[in-house]
């Protein structure tokens, strides 16, 4: 299975204090963009949070998520790069 090519990070900082850190965008394939990836701080340190909207029984549903393991680590890996080079 080849994976996309993550082709670009856009890192947007949280305008408020806060467990969350900063918004990502990235581009697949120069073809798709995924937008509401968040940048988040929690007490294990950095992690990344796949974009979901809040269903009306309250609980979260993805609206994006990798299909693998090694997908997954990719993108976070990504997200979190471009965040440390803009901090």
């Amino acid at each position: 299975m080849k994976l996309a090519e993550i082709t670009e990070v856009r890192i947007y900082k949280a305008r408020s204090e806060g467990a969350v850190k900063a918004y990502a965008s990235v581009s697949l394939d120069n073809e798709f963009v995924v937008k509401g990836i968040k940048v988040l701080e929690g007490e294990n340190g950095l992690w990344v949070s796949m974009p979901s909207r809040k269903g009306k029984d309250g609980t979260f549903q993805d609206i994006f998520h990798p299909a693998s393991k090694e997908a997954r680590d990719k993108i976070v890996n990504a997200v979190l790069e471009a965040y440390r080079q803009q901090i």
